[in-house]
């Protein structure tokens, strides 16, 4: 009996992703974990009682392809009232197993074989596999250096893109507020990508799941807001991050009619439907003054926290810049150790009980910036008994090293 030979990997430079393998190893060492990005603040209860409620009343077979109507419309009215933007809640909306399975599909439908899609370096780490499995040719723009750290900070950094640019570029992803630095956008990056992009056929993907957690009183900006980019741009965004519910797994892209039309192609031989109990509870739920509240109130909840966590790092010698929004921090160690990110976050996580997000796997695998990452990615999205056991943590690390 023959046995069946494996084709060559699609994937071959992936592996178990760096959040699984550093969650397992926490688990194993029973350090803390700090490293895997889900918050551990309570879901709202006015929305798990909604939830529950359509359950109840039946809402346990599948959702519709595009999603749940009445979610739907209220994603569209965010957008108008927020952004100013206009999407057709039928034909522009659709909701899908988290952000990310809309993500792929998004790049399965735009992207052709040996088409470039340039993507913001560091990059949330879906995105790259998902342009190989299209057959796409990645190439990577640096975003900028923070205004604290002698850059020009914000998520975009428009001259390299312009020069990436080619006759072959079929997509620009960007991402803000950026996983793993905290970048956000700017008018002045928006405005430059709009001229830049104008004389180009591509097409503009704006991964913006962290949504209004902008810190300093940063204005909440989107792509989907720019007049000079709405019409080739998808924007996404996530209810598990807005809503601490990641489990749930509920997210969505905005775009225009004839871009619609093709993702939704790829996503109803993906995912289909999901959780019709939990959409309905969600088209419940955000109509509610309480939600209204939640949502006002979570940039500067994650704010505080961050804060609290730099306090609390004062005197280090940790180089940080504050993060500008989401709920990640991003700790250069380079005072402290040479060695690689990798090698530096599990000896952190197996010996003194931390455990962290290297940046390099958010880097192109063997590259020279890849190599060179001394830095190390920290959730605050915790309780404040938990980021105060990781500044114990760290000022420990600090102390360590300084005593060597």
């Amino acid at each position: 009996m023959k046995t069946p030979t494996l084709p060559p990997s699609k994937l071959p430079e992936v592996g178990t992703t760096i959040f699984t393998t550093m969650s397992a190893l926490a688990s194993k060492h029973q350090a803390l974990n700090v490293a895997q990005g889900f918050p551990d603040l309570a879901t709202p209860t006015h929305l798990k009682e909604a939830v529950k409620k359509a359950i109840d009343e039946g809402y346990n077979q599948y959702a519709p392809m595009a999603g749940d109507s009445e979610l739907r419309t209220w994603i569209s009215e965010m957008y108008n009232q927020a952004h100013g933007a206009v999407y057709n809640a039928d034909s522009e909306i659709t909701i899908g197993a988290g952000a990310s399975s809309l993500l792929f599909a998004s790049i399965q439908a735009l992207v052709l074989p040996g088409d470039e899609v340039i993507i913001v370096d560091p990059a949330y780490d879906l995105y790259a596999p998902a342009v190989h499995l299209a057959g796409g040719v990645i190439v990577r723009a640096a975003i900028p250096q923070p205004a604290n750290l002698g850059g020009q900070g914000g998520a975009i950094d428009t001259d390299v893109i312009r020069n990436l640019i080619s006759d072959n570029t079929k997509l620009v992803i960007i991402n803000a507020p950026h996983n793993p630095t905290g970048a956000c956008f700017t008018s002045k990056g928006l405005n430059a990508l709009a001229d830049v992009l104008f004389e180009s056929n591509c097409f503009l993907l704006s991964d913006e799941v962290y949504g209004p957690m902008n810190h300093d009183g940063r204005p909440f900006l989107s792509a989907a807001g720019h007049p000079g980019l709405k019409n080739r741009t998808l924007v996404f965004g996530s209810f598990g991050k807005l809503l601490h519910a990641t489990g749930w797994k509920i997210g969505w892209v905005a775009a225009p009619e004839e871009i619609t039309r093709e993702l939704r192609k790829i996503h109803q031989y993906d995912v289909f439907s999901t959780g019709a109990p939990i959409q309905r509870g969600l088209a419940q739920y955000l109509i509610t003054d309480h939600a209204s509240k939640h949502l006002r109130e979570l940039g500067p909840i994650y704010e505080k926290k961050r804060d609290r966590l730099l306090k609390g790092l004062d005197g280090t010698a940790f180089i940080f810049s504050p993060a500008e929004g989401g709920y990640f921090q991003i700790l250069d160690y380079s005072k402290l150790d040479s060695r690689g990110d990798i090698e530096v976050a599990r000896e952190w996580t197996i010996k003194h009980g931390i455990a962290t997000i290297p940046i390099s796997p958010f880097r192109q695998p063997g590259s020279q910036e890849a190599k060179e990452e001394k830095r190390l990615r920290i959730c605050f999205a915790k309780g404040d008994s938990t980021i105060d056991e990781a500044i114990k943590k760290l000022r420990a690390i600090d102390t360590y090293y300084k005593a060597r």
